[in-house]
């Protein structure tokens, strides 16, 4: 809003300015039929600044179709678990196991991103008049892009139930004195097991012993493996995240504990001592900083940049394009002579376009990249249509349709959309070919005076769902699954085609047609507009809003 204020103060102070008298329009916001005539020059520098907070949803659990949703609304859950990491599934079943609970579900906590992303695009435009009636021209475009985030983890306190395992980074005497206790407490269970065998009177306890000693004898070796795989026994052993103390799944790990040496009390067996509780636990709920850490190491598979805020900076996908006047009921060749006195009249041309990608793009390792271009080449064709009636009114109608070339990029492919958290076993070089998309632009302006007027802009936008090809097979030792999967890169082209309108306003001053007359030394115009989205689809259209300031100079002309 700081850069639309500036600029319609410039533009107001321009328009009051005393000795420029103008007998001619400006030339108005938005593209339109003119072509330079031959052998002059045009010059345009703009920037525009583009910022998006929300996005228009599509299948997000718990929202309609096409309402707005907040950019980070697939890294934002109350259960951070198997369903983001399906490698720590084996550790949710070791659990379910240890606790005796098969309902039991691992939940790192409760995850909230905030989210909003900056593109600013500085784009200096050349078109030079090779005729009349044929223009030249090439845009290269200079662009900022950042992504602000703000990961917060458990910020309220009332959600996981595991976190890091202590003795991943040190020792801990409990876990080995447990599965110790536990051993020596089986090894004299299954020796009385034995010996009442041989012979039944040899214990008071043989009854019992032979009628329920092996199974607790197999329960207890069962719970032991399980402590060991689980939590470990040795510096940097076990699983990276255990049950919190003092969650239901730590109490219920505790209180079989206590069973067992009940269990084997019973039989006048006191390995497991009284001051023998359990395992060692965290005490904290796992952190922002925790899982920042986890998404940059090897802890989830994920091997990714933390969610933090990014800035990419660098040239964008540099364009060359050739225009032609087709249709000129002006009978002029003049870019001065925009409108005759009266009546009606219209001016036709086509275009095409071919642009480069030369930009940067976003690298699948940081899941919030948003580069400074597409990176691959495209084909684009125009249709401009200029309508004027007497002094004031001034229309035009623009037509686009590009066509995007194919290419190959690495992406990490994901089942679905929401899948956010691609490990990096799926990292793979795919084949790519983006949908075409085609646009349609109304521009209405309205001359205030002879060198301001005032626009309006409406433009809707359709784009066809990408094409991403090639398949893939991961063996468990690359995934640490348990069977092989298979990897279909078409899962990609999900969510991708989208329908989007705009609506904009923006004002112009210009001194062109004064300097052709000889009352202004430089032909330069002055330019704001302001465009937002008021309607889109898709899944991961972002509802943006635009601000664009612009200056168009004619050295030569």
């Amino acid at each position: 809003m700081r850069l639309g204020s500036i600029a319609c103060t410039i533009i107001a102070a321009l328009a009051t300015r005393p000795g420029i008298t103008l007998a001619q329009t400006a030339r108005g916001i938005g593209d339109d039929a003119l072509t330079a005539p031959r052998g002059s020059i045009r010059v345009q520098v703009s920037t525009s600044i583009s910022d998006a907070r929300e996005r228009y949803g599509k299948g997000t659990p718990g929202r309609e179709y096409r309402s707005l949703e907040p950019l980070g609304v697939d890294f934002t859950t109350d259960t951070l678990g198997v369903a983001q990491f399906p490698g720590l599934g084996p550790l949710q079943a070791a659990l379910r196991s240890l606790t005796g609970n098969s309902a039991f579900t691992l939940n790192l906590g409760r995850t909230q991103l905030a989210s909003s992303v900056r593109v600013q695009t500085s784009p200096i435009v050349l078109e030079a008049g090779i005729t009349n009636r044929l223009q030249l021209s090439a845009l290269i475009p200079f662009v900022s892009a950042r992504y602000e985030a703000m990961l917060n983890v458990n910020g309220s306190g009332k959600f996981g139930n595991v976190a890091f395992n202590p003795q991943r980074t040190a020792d801990s005497a409990a876990n080995l004195l447990l599965v110790t206790q536990l051993g020596a407490a089986r090894t004299q269970l299954l020796a009385l097991v034995a010996a009442c065998t041989a012979n039944s009177g040899a214990s008071a306890a043989c009854p019992a012993a032979l009628a329920t000693g092996p199974a607790i004898a197999a329960s207890a070796d069962d719970f032991s493996k399980g402590i060991t795989n689980v939590y470990g026994t040795t510096r940097g052993a076990g699983s990276a995240f255990v049950p919190i103390a003092g969650t239901a799944a730590d109490s219920a790990i505790r209180t079989r504990v206590s069973t067992f040496r009940t269990q084997f009390s019973g039989f006048g067996i006191t390995a497991i001592a009284a001051s023998t509780l359990g395992p060692a636990r965290p005490s904290a709920l796992f952190t922002t900083a925790g899982l920042q850490g986890a998404i940059a190491d090897s802890t989830l598979g994920l091997l990714a940049r933390p969610l933090e805020t990014i800035t990419r900076q660098g040239l964008g996908d540099v364009e060359l394009a050739l225009k032609l006047r087709v249709f000129d009921s002006f009978d002029t060749g003049r870019d001065t002579m925009r409108f005759l006195p009266r009546g009606l009249s219209l001016r036709q041309s086509i275009a095409g376009a071919f642009r480069l990608g030369t930009g940067t793009m976003d690298t699948p390792q940081h899941y919030l990249d948003v580069g400074t271009g597409h990176g691959q080449n495209d084909v684009e064709i125009r249709s401009f249509t200029d309508v004027v009636y007497g002094r004031r009114f001034f229309g035009s109608v623009v037509a686009r349709y590009t066509i995007q070339l194919p290419d190959q990029l690495v992406r990490r492919i994901t089942d679905t959309p929401e899948q956010v958290w691609a490990p990096a076993y799926r990292e793979r070089l795919v084949e790519r070919n983006l949908g075409d998309q085609a646009e349609i632009e109304l521009t209405p302006r309205y001359l205030l005076s002879d060198f301001i007027s005032i626009g309006a802009q409406y433009l809707f936008r359709r784009k066809l769902e990408d094409q991403f090809s090639g398949t893939f097979t991961v063996a468990p030792s690359e995934s640490g699954l348990g069977a092989p999967i298979t990897l279909d890169a078409a899962t990609l082209n999900q969510q991708t085609a989208a329908t989007e309108q705009r609506l904009g306003w923006g004002l112009t001053f210009s001194t062109v047609a004064a300097h052709a007359r000889g009352k202004a030394r430089f032909p330069v115009e002055f330019q704001y507009f302001n465009s937002r989205t008021v309607a889109g689809s898709g899944g991961l259209l972002e509802k943006v809003s635009i601000h664009q300031v612009q200056v168009r100079w004619y050295p030569r002309g």
